[in-house]
């Protein structure tokens, strides 16, 4: 992996906020103005493509997120990002079908978008 000095200014953000990112809020971070957006937009599709971001669309936006290195599904509230890992029962039926035929899969993914406890209070009230 080639680590140039903007994709180093970029994972070094996720390292510190270990948060959902979007291009635009990397953009604002980065207050000097030394990374066009479009430069931010090549480095994070490099880091996906690296499999060292993981990457959910939330309102047409996309949001990445720090690889760990484990593989995770979550639950993101829309309205603060919060991400919540969670365990996935489903896991088993999965390869137990990709065995069945004989299938290779490349990733998949399961996220479920909805509200955290604290932002599901405020939209009731």
């Amino acid at each position: 992996m080639r680590l140039t000095p903007a994709r180093t200014l970029v994972l070094n953000l996720f390292k510190a906020k270990s948060s959902l990112l979007c291009a635009e809020d990397i953009e604002k971070l980065l207050k000097d103005g030394s990374i066009y957006l479009s430069t931010i937009y090549r480095a994070l599709e490099y880091f996906e493509k690296e499999s060292v971001l993981g990457k959910s669309t939330i309102n047409k936006t996309a949001y990445y997120y720090l690889i760990d290195g484990r593989h995770h599904h979550y639950m993101i509230c829309t309205h603060c990002l919060a991400r919540f890992p969670i365990d996935c029962e489903l896991e088993a039926m999965i390869n137990k079908n990709i065995t069945r035929h004989n299938f290779i899969p490349t990733s998949h993914d399961l996220t479920i978008y909805g509200y955290c406890e604290k932002c599901a209070k405020q939209q009731n009230n």
